[in-house]
């Protein structure tokens, strides 16, 4: 017989420590969501998703400014490397929706995650990206806290209606339940997430995914190659996208790196940019803008990547 996967659950004290991250004050910190009627617990799911989405950045820095150039996903290394080193630190998606899926379900939420394919220069890339899946009641949600500036900022409900759903204003986001581009079977149906940059825009395909839970042993393989194949982009370039929030706690809009340049997008419009020369420079906004301190091996890993600014 085989022997039962255990799902890590986080500790009070880790608990505590995640809810420090996500400046959350101690009258708002639940420990345990099984006493909370269904509306309540939605509101605290968008609640934690909005903190964590302000507070750990969607980014790959480790695959650039580090020794060892790798990712680990095991839910106790993403613990120490976003939250306990207590450096500023985010993850991409493997990371960031790996560590709230495992806050969710200590916090007991009825949590799972699943694999998507993104849709990027007009194909699927394959499984690469993960999404996590909280039911509450009867409605299943789509949460996903790691896909940088256009992906969803709100639990969306597997609704088959396609309903608008709120983003940073003027977005909108909505899920399409159709068959997607590049399929031979027209019968197939996939949960596509789609984002509109206002409503006179185009509605942009982003990802699918269907409602399969996928294992440990799933997103071993994906981690794999996203992180190590020069066929993905994460190898090739710096990302980064954090959420900024207004003064009343709402979504305002993201401070976003790409390569070279940070800029500052306040509800669509870009408000400031910085463009680097060095690596120097980039290393020092990252410090100054966002708290992340890199040592000295860290600033050595570059050197020699595609990456490098030089």
């Amino acid at each position: 017989m085989a022997a039962k996967r255990v799902r890590v659950t986080y500790t009070k004290d880790q608990l505590s420590q995640y809810f420090d991250r996500l400046n959350i004050p101690e009258a708002n910190r639940r420990y345990d969501v099984a006493s909370l009627n269904n509306e309540d617990t939605l509101k605290y799911l968008a609640y934690i998703k909005k903190q964590q989405l302000a507070a750990i950045p969607f980014e790959n820095l480790s695959l650039h400014y580090s020794t060892h150039h790798k990712i680990s996903i095991h839910p106790q290394e993403l613990f120490r490397k976003i939250i306990a080193d207590n450096n500023g630190r985010g993850g991409y998606c493997m990371e960031a929706n790996g560590l709230f899926g495992t806050l969710l379900h200590s916090l007991g939420f009825n949590v799972y995650s699943g694999g998507a394919r993104v849709w990027a220069g007009g194909e699927w890339t394959g499984w690469s990206h993960m999404v996590n899946l909280v039911t509450i009641g009867d409605v299943k949600y789509h949460v996903d806290v790691a896909f940088g500036a256009d992906g969803p900022v709100v639990p969306m409900p597997l609704d088959r209606t396609g309903t608008v759903q709120p983003h940073i204003s003027p977005a909108t986001a909505r899920l399409q339940w159709r068959n997607i581009p590049g399929t031979t079977d027209p019968n197939q149906r996939l949960w596509v997430f789609e984002h509109r940059r206002n409503d006179g825009a185009e509605w942009d395909m982003k990802y699918c995914y269907t409602e399969l839970e996928f294992l440990p042993s799933d997103y071993n393989n994906m981690n794999y190659f996203t992180s190590t194949s020069n066929k993905t982009f994460f190898t090739r370039e710096i990302v980064f996208d954090k959420k900024l929030l207004d003064e009343q706690g709402e979504y305002a809009g993201s401070v976003i790196i790409s390569n070279n340049v940070m800029k500052w997008r306040i509800h669509g419009e870009k408000v400031k940019q910085i463009e680097f020369e060095t690596e120097e420079q980039r290393l020092g906004a990252l410090e100054e803008h966002l708290g992340i301190r890199f040592g000295e091996a860290e600033w050595d890993g570059i050197r020699g990547l595609p990456s490098q600014l030089k």
